[in-house]
């Protein structure tokens, strides 16, 4: 069913082109643009443009961009129709979900996630057999709110209730096997439960759909956690659990709250803090950094009080700092994780911690390093090494003359060694700038067809008065021919022209193009006769003119001296150039 033209118009209106890339990206102010760091490619300097004004966003660097459905429809990868759906709820424009195609292997996938986790949550809180995780997980201060609001559930003790409940549904177990819900003997190929006897917590990706699970055992049983395996729509390498909840929170504060326990994270919800995600175990991807690069400038490290906390919050700090993102950590009292301190504390506790007790990762650092330096001349200079090769990564000034006053006092160093030792920045890692291209005047018949295309953009009735005089030999650049038939069929719907809504009649790889000509300035009187002298000396007929001239000259000078073979030539030449440029 084709969406009216109304419904994509409002929201397209309704929706704020600089808010929606915002809560993908961070943005910085340039004018009166945005800049950032592209969602669609790995880029270290900003070249993705939002321009508040036009309602549009372009990557000089990949060209992709567009309004906002054409913007969503690239970074979640939806069908037009689901952009218009997605982006109108929040606006109260409500559309009929578009049938999922029965070959769509990823959303079946995701179909028999959403089935199971209803039906775990069900048997959690409605069952005999739900009671004692219940009983769980409200005496370790989860509520029934947050227990409801998450969708966690109890898969039963039984080796095929899955399996069965799967089955039974009508769901394919090929599929479900592919999905990591159930596994299979490989020997004789039979299928069986994945998880059973465990809380099943849900995690969802970017897009807010169920793509996997956290499986705790409930009587002790190892492993404590159970993840889904690797699956086309599990890949731990890209996810980042709660991001779809907690981006706006992020995106407001320029901060990311990392995290390892998703218990720890649910609890955390439970509170004010929002803006916390946490890594699918500790380590960290590429793909990890790059998310967190685009989401924020600051990230946070808030894992458990044990070794193996401290240990990942080490490695995992000098990465992302390295990675040019400004690092720090809350420390967690030794042996306790984020869900014990609340329930020991209460939230307002955690709130303050959060809100007060954050140290930059070199100090901490600094002070983990400390006992094991000072008794061991070697550990000394190796660890101040180490500090000043990571304070060539911090950008601000300020924050770097403290941190070096800090290692000076607490390793008793002379504050100007220190400073003497601290490495120049690399290029990769200076601060970023961005990205201007560079102004080339074009050759002057391209700046004519430049010219002729923006006069037609500011004046539709133009267009429809001499749009059968232009052709390829007007417009003889291919890019600006291709935005001329662009233009055509625009007109064809709307009055007034809309780079927004332009972008929708042109291939992402000509949007810039189109951009530039739309930046050009030209005065508002544009009248049918400058037009059409920019059609006439861009086709050649203007020259045509002269060279008819001279050769009617000729003729009469042919006639003149009854020169009958000369003048049959100058006649045929005449009827060419007619020919060639016939109004």
């Amino acid at each position: 069913m084709r969406i009216p033209d109304e419904t994509v118009e409002a929201v397209k209106q309704g929706t704020d082109i600089t808010e929606l890339v915002s809560s993908y990206i961070k943005l910085e102010k340039r004018g009166r643009n945005y800049v950032g760091l592209c969602p669609f490619h790995n880029e270290k300097t900003p070249s993705f443009t939002v321009s508040p004004d036009k309602q549009i966003c372009h990557c000089f660097g990949c060209k992709k961009g567009g309004n906002v459905l054409q913007f969503y429809m690239e970074v979640e990868n939806v069908s037009f129709a689901e952009a218009v759906r997605k982006l109108g709820k929040p606006l109260g424009v409500e559309i009929a979900a578009a049938e999922e195609s029965a070959s769509d292997s990823e959303m079946q996938l995701i179909k028999i996630h959403e089935y199971m986790t209803d039906l775990y949550h069900h048997i959690l809180m409605h069952t005999k057999e739900g009671e004692e995780a219940l009983k769980y997980l409200e005496d370790r201060g989860f509520t029934p709110e947050i227990i409801r609001k998450e969708k966690i559930g109890i898969a039963p003790d039984m080796r095929d209730f899955t399996k069965n409940a799967l089955s039974d549904k009508g769901f394919s177990l090929e599929l479900a096997f592919q999905a990591g819900i159930i596994s299979r003997n490989e020997e004789n190929f039979s299928y069986y439960d994945r998880f059973n006897g465990r809380i099943m917590i849900p995690i969802r990706n970017h897009q807010g759909y169920i793509v996997g699970y956290t499986a705790r055992s409930v009587d002790g049983r190892e492993p404590k956690y159970l993840n889904t395996p690797e699956t086309s729509i599990f890949q731990k390498r890209r996810l980042l659990y709660n991001l779809s909840d907690a981006r706006k929170d992020i995106r407001k504060q320029d901060e990311v709250i990392l995290m390892e326990g998703h218990l720890d994270i649910v609890k955390v919800k439970m509170t004010s803090v929002g803006n916390v995600i946490g890594l699918m175990g500790t380590a960290l991807s590429e793909q990890h950094i790059q998310s967190l690069n685009r989401l924020a400038s600051n990230v946070t490290l808030m894992f458990d009080g044990d070794d193996a906390g401290q240990n990942a919050q080490l490695s995992l700090g000098a990465d992302l700092l390295e990675a040019g993102l400004n690092v720090f950590v809350i420390s967690m009292p030794k042996g306790m994780d984020p869900d014990e301190y609340i329930e020991k504390n209460g939230k307002a506790a955690f709130e303050n911690l959060v809100k007060n007790e954050k140290r930059h990762y070199i100090h901490f650092k600094a002070e983990y390093l400390l006992e094991e330096s000072m008794n061991n001349d070697m550990a000394f200079s190796n660890n101040i090494r180490t500090l000043t090769e990571h304070l060539k990564y911090v950008g601000d000034q300020v924050i770097k003359d403290r941190l070096i006053q800090h290692i000076s006092q607490l390793y008793k160093v002379d504050r100007q060694s220190i400073e003497q030792n601290v490495p120049a920045p690399s290029y990769d890692h200076a601060p970023r700038r961005v990205a201007q291209p560079r102004q080339k005047q074009p050759p002057l018949r391209e700046r004519k067809e430049r010219y002729l295309l923006r006069a037609l953009m500011k004046d539709k009735s133009l267009l429809v008065n001499f749009e059968n005089n232009i052709d390829e030999e007007v417009l003889t650049t291919p890019v600006y021919y291709v935005i001329f038939k662009g233009l055509c069929r625009y007109f064809d719907k709307y009055d007034e022209f809309d780079i927004s809504s332009f972008s929708q009649y042109i291939e992402g790889e000509h949007f810039s193009s189109a951009m530039e000509v739309d930046a050009l300035v030209i005065h508002d009187d544009i009248t049918t006769e400058e037009v059409n002298d920019y059609i006439e000396d861009l086709s050649g007929i203007r020259n045509s003119e002269k060279e008819k001239q001279l050769l009617l000259l000729k003729l009469q000078d042919a006639e003149n001296s009854n020169d009958d073979e000369l003048q049959a030539r100058l006649v045929q030449q005449l009827n060419e150039i007619n020919s060639r440029y016939k109004r």
